[in-house]
């Protein structure tokens, strides 16, 4: 099998998936046989084309959007910051993990209920995602520079490479594969998370103050509706850091 037919097979295994995903919604809608419970396909398309024609829509995604990108960098940037210290001074390691740990261990739901009487719920929903994704993110840079090969560390030592050579023709190929993976698993969650806390907060002008009323009210084929923006919202971000990698990996950075 050629490369072309690899190509082609990787374009078709999307369309498999989601006709499966369609496919298993038909088959429930059917069994459960109210539209009240699990509405129909046809419901939940017409649901998500009405939802285009309405200016609620367009500000809702923006303002979640906005609320994911912002939270997202704000973490990011700390766990790079965090990882590249704790790499540096095993000390500052060690604490860090510990307290990484247990972050992680935190019920999600205790972070959204604190941050409901810490903040405003416009910006809540941010401090619930950064707290949540940071250990993550902070863990997995940590291993990825971790991991670099100390052979190639210890020849950069005994040759005195200069330390910006290190980061750009050392450090950085190493490790943003397993950087970039922490990415695209973090921000998918990171969406789930904004929006989840915006059901909780009824956060102004948000998908998840839409898809509470839309819950609220009974409106299922709108809820999908709104569920079926969400997941489209993930796989493009994740879609744009994959275009980011594969940029990144012809400029030289693996």
């Amino acid at each position: 099998m050629n490369k072309k037919s690899f190509k082609y097979l990787d374009l078709l295994y999307p369309v498999i998936a989601l006709g499966l995903v369609l496919i298993l919604c038909a088959i429930t809608a059917k069994a459960v046989g109210s539209e009240l419970i699990f509405p129909k396909l046809s419901s939940m398309f017409k649901a998500f084309f009405n939802l285009l024609t309405q200016k609620v829509f367009y500000l809702s995604v923006a303002n979640t959007l906005g609320r994911i990108l912002l939270s997202f960098v704000i973490s990011f940037a700390f766990a790079l910051l965090l990882a590249i210290i704790s790499a540096l001074f095993n000390g500052v390691g060690k604490v860090s993990t510990i307290l990484a740990s247990i972050m992680r261990a935190i019920p999600t739901m205790s972070i959204i209920l604190l941050a409901l009487i810490w903040l405003s719920t416009l910006n809540a929903p941010m401090l619930v995602a950064i707290l949540v994704i940071f250990p993550l993110q902070f863990s997995g840079i940590l291993n990825a520079i971790k991991n670099v090969d100390p052979r190639l560390i210890e020849m950069a030592k005994i040759y005195k490479v200069p330390v910006k050579k290190q980061i750009f023709n050392l450090y950085l190929p190493e490790t943003a594969k397993d950087i970039f993976s922490t990415i695209r698993s973090t921000i998918s969650l990171n969406v789930k998370l904004i929006i989840a806390a915006e059901v909780m907060a009824q956060t102004r002008d948000s998908m998840g103050l839409q898809m509470q009323q839309a819950s609220m009210y009974l409106e299922m084929h709108v809820l999908f509706a709104w569920t079926i923006m969400a997941i489209i919202l993930g796989l493009i971000l994740e879609g744009i850091i994959i275009l980011v990698q594969k940029l990144c990996e012809k400029g030289g950075v693996r």
